[in-house]
């Protein structure tokens, strides 16, 4: 008897430590006979990376497992339906009928709860993260929703302190140093890249001119969507002294050479080192969580801006009042 029970054990250790170690979310919904059911990320810069499960649903049924580094608010796709959950390691269950299929409807996390609250509150995200400062939900909101210098700011003071402790409060108080250095005014960092003829050139190079650095990388589909509206800002303020680089963050050089060719960029191009990975210096340094990205020095070698995806729509005025 007792070998039986030590088998058993061992069958199911695996299964016991999943929760404590990882995440699984298992679903039973009527209505689905076959499908998938799938974790992806939400097009936040802080989100943990990297691959996440897709399964296939049998009978309405599915098992997600997998692991976060830390509390991440995501996509859950349940066949045709899509909603954004926070998912940490805990374990989550889901049973309803399709047509009744809900983000509320999934249950096992007090954070997932806290998220649902906030949404359902009718107040806005860094809102509600004020008004809850001490519920562990705060600091991952502020990091989620906050953009500006400011918000960030506001939102992390009010947290309560074991909200700073925790991994999205040190989070955003290191992106305040940064973000700090990188405000209007700031001075620019300076960084090494090369010239597609192999030659290394530093942005402190072309000091003295106004200076428009847009990162972008060959895989990037909106990078190379705003191409165009960057080849008219080109034509219309290179003659004016206006030097403009594109910074890529390609990791492979083949790759970023071909993709030189086939948008036919006529201005500098420039292969950062290090690339877009989370230990990329640059990236660390500049504060660029997502690309496409614009950077602004002016002549005295300042940063005039600090444009992110949300926010390049501001650089034409903002050419024309630093070519006045």
């Amino acid at each position: 008897m007792y070998i039986i029970l030590k088998i058993i054990a061992a069958v199911l250790l695996p299964f016991g430590c999943l929760a404590g170690e990882g995440y699984i979310i298992k679903g039973k919904i009527a209505g689905i006979q076959s499908g998938y059911a799938a974790i992806h990320e939400g097009g936040r810069p802080w989100q943990p990376g990297g691959t996440y499960p897709r399964v296939r649903i049998e009978n309405g049924a599915f098992t997600l497992t997998g692991k976060v580094a830390h509390p991440a608010i995501l996509l859950l796709k349940i066949s045709t339906k899509t909603f954004q959950i926070i998912l940490e390691n805990t374990e989550y269950s889901i049973a309803c009928d399709f047509k009744e299929l809900a983000p509320q409807q999934l249950k096992g996390s007090t954070l997932n709860d806290q998220f649902r609250e906030c949404i359902g509150s009718g107040t806005n995200q860094l809102g509600y993260a004020a008004q809850h400062a001490d519920q562990p939900v705060a600091p991952i909101l502020v990091h989620f929703y906050a953009r500006e210098y400011s918000e960030i700011k506001k939102g992390y003071d009010a947290l309560s302190q074991a909200n700073k402790d925790s991994w999205h409060g040190r989070a955003l108080a290191e992106k305040l140093v940064v973000f700090h250095s990188t405000q209007a005014g700031s001075i620019m960092p300076d960084f090494n890249m090369t010239s597609p003829e192999g030659k290394n050139f530093s942005v402190r190079s072309m000091a003295g001119k106004i200076v428009v650095l847009d990162f972008w990388a060959s895989w990037c589909g909106p990078c190379r969507s705003y191409i165009p509206a960057m080849r008219e800002l080109y034509q219309q303020y290179q003659p004016k002294g206006v030097e403009f680089v594109a910074a890529s963050f390609d990791e492979e050089e083949e790759k970023w050479r071909t993709a030189i060719q086939e948008t036919g960029m006529e201005w500098t191009q420039g292969l950062i080192h290090g690339g877009f990975s989370a230990g990329s210096p640059v990236k660390k340094m500049l504060h660029i969580t997502s690309i496409p990205h614009v950077i602004v020095v002016g002549k005295d070698g300042k940063i005039a801006a600090w444009l992110d995806a949300f926010a390049k729509q501001q650089l034409p005025d903002i050419l024309a009042k630093l070519t006045q």
